[in-house]
């Protein structure tokens, strides 16, 4: 039983190094979660001294520009405070 064990030490221990390789290069590559929160409300707002009632997001029009590279994982949480459905595109 000695050879046995000792033959398969080698092996876990190769295949502990395999696992924390692959697990180091996936988390350098670069690919994170990136989070959004979008709080949609409707607000009067006044331009050229006319007042509107537009939708607008996190307290802006146009809406906050979304980030994110090939592999990034996006989730945004969107809060609809108005009273009429939204598409968010």
């Amino acid at each position: 039983m000695a050879p046995s064990s000792s033959s398969s030490s080698p092996r876990r221990l190769l295949a502990s190094l395999v696992v924390v390789i692959v697990a180091v290069v996936g988390s350098a590559s670069g690919q994170i979660t990136r989070h959004y929160k979008f709080n949609v409300q409707l607000r009067n707002v006044t331009r050229l001294c006319r007042t509107k009632s537009i939708l607008t997001v996190n307290g802006g029009f146009p809406g906050p520009t979304v980030v994110a590279r090939e592999g990034d994982r996006v989730v945004v949480r969107v809060f609809n405070d108005a009273s009429a459905n939204i598409t968010i595109h």
